[in-house]
């Protein structure tokens, strides 16, 4: 027995030596180098991703968490970091008459408890959102911090792929994503192509907004978009009760665009997050990147075109101004003609209108200097996505001998006089426009206009 604890006690004495002498070991390793070296590499190794990228980078920038522009809009701001120091910054002053702003000054990553980027000398397009002397952010009157934004910022994340940055504000604490610009890209023409979208999608002026759908039972409206920091509260309820702003920003990765908020949503009704959606052209919405159930839509052609009807107080009208398929344009191209030829009118427009509670299809020329109407009686069916129109009487007797004179014009009521889908134009973001399809025939179709 005594045998057997010498054993014991010299086995417990080699392996507890041989456990210190490995940690002295491994501690050698981890402290060979000082303090300084260690920051040194890490400034050299992110100094090297931000310049991996040929092109340079989109940054996504907030100047703060308000919620309200301009100090919560978000920004799109371009950069271009170069080995000698100098980067290129470009961006889109919002708040200049959309000028578009370039300039050039240092950068550094400097060793701060942690990488930090620094624009260390002056840049007009980045030390815009911090410069007390910038007016284009505060009342001239007040004492003033610009927009109180960075341009320090923590590099908090930056895979050696250099597929994306995501740096913080140091004063602010504002995550702020840097996407890959492709080569060959312009700067001016990529701003100009996302804002291009941008106004597309969220135009300041149409008359619908959009919505958030979280699932078929959780949908939100969002509404004023076309700012960068829309109002987004649940279907049916008040919205300036129920206010909620979460600004957001979109890119452009090759063909794609891509919508992101400065927030990811999480709601207890959700399995999983959402914050950043892929545009589907093809379907006209935007989907989310990592959660694709997460969408947002535009609301429906049909739904509107009709209540526009019913509310009748607008009118849906058309001419040779707006797109129109080749077939109907020949229809439309032949009353103009024999308007001039026959009647020495020249034909300005057409639309569909409610007149003392009458759907009335209006033919509208030009007799010298006045403005003239012609109107005829119709009544429209509805099925979900489509209407027929049917034309019902004269209005009165000018209507009566305009039609029988001109044979054009019994033939574009015969035309009208059938099932028509109703579509979007550009995009369902955007029903200031629809497109009435033909059922029986997509080759035959026209745009009209809400006026």
């Amino acid at each position: 027995m005594k045998m057997m604890m010498k054993l014991l006690g010299a086995a417990f004495f080699i392996l507890h030596s041989s456990f210190f002498i490995s940690c002295a070991g491994e501690e050698d390793d981890i402290f060979d180098k000082s303090a300084a070296e260690r920051l040194n590499e890490s400034s050299a190794k992110y100094s090297a991703r931000l310049e991996a990228q040929p092109n340079g980078w989109a940054m996504q920038y907030y100047p703060t968490y308000d919620d309200e522009a301009p100090y919560g809009t978000g920004y799109l701001i371009l950069m271009d970091f170069n080995p000698d120091f100098s980067v290129k910054v470009a961006m889109d002053n919002n708040f200049s008459r959309n000028v578009y702003w370039e300039d050039t000054s240092a950068w550094e990553v400097i060793k701060d408890n942690g990488p930090v980027l620094s624009f260390n000398t002056y840049n007009r397009c980045m030390h815009a959102f911090s410069d007390p002397e910038d007016i284009l952010w505060t009342d001239e009157s007040e004492q003033s911090e610009g927009c109180a934004g960075d341009y320090e910022f923590i590099i908090v994340d930056a895979p050696e792929d250099a597929s994306y940055m995501m740096l913080k504000g140091k004063k602010r604490n504002t995550y702020n994503l840097l996407t890959p610009i492709e080569e060959g890209v312009d700067y001016q023409d990529y701003l100009a192509d996302v804002k291009a979208f941008h106004n597309k999608v969220f135009s300041a002026n149409a008359p619908t907004g959009c919505y958030l759908c979280f699932g078929p039972d959780s949908i939100y409206n969002m509404d004023d978009g076309n700012g960068g920091v829309p109002n987004i509260y649940p279907v049916g309820t008040d919205a300036i009760a129920n206010e909620s702003f979460n600004p957001f920003l979109i890119t452009k990765r090759g063909v794609d665009y891509y919508l992101r908020f400065r927030d990811a949503f999480e709601k207890d009704f959700m399995e999983g997050e959402l914050q950043e959606l892929r545009y589907d052209s093809i379907q006209d919405q935007f989907v989310g990147v990592d959660e694709p159930q997460f969408i947002i839509k535009g609301q429906s052609p049909y739904d509107f075109f009709t209540r526009i009807i019913d509310e009748q107080r607008q009118r849906w009208e058309w001419s040779d101004a707006l797109a129109m398929s080749d077939a109907y344009a020949e229809a439309y191209g032949t009353i103009a003609d024999d308007f001039k030829t026959q009647l020495k009118y020249t034909l300005l427009n057409m639309c569909f209108r409610v007149n003392r509670e009458i759907l009335t299809y209006r033919i509208q020329y030009k007799s010298g200097k006045s403005t003239m109407n012609i109107d005829y009686n119709f009544s429209m069916e509805r099925d979900g996505e489509s209407v027929t129109f049917t034309f019902d009487s004269d209005f009165n007797k000018v209507s009566t001998n305009t039609r029988e004179l001109v044979p054009s014009v019994q033939a574009m009521i015969d035309l009208l006089q059938q099932r028509w889908i109703v579509d979007k134009s550009e995009t369902s973001f955007d029903l200031s426009r629809v497109r009435l399809v033909l059922a029986s025939d997509p080759n035959v179709w026209f745009t009209m206009s809400l006026v």
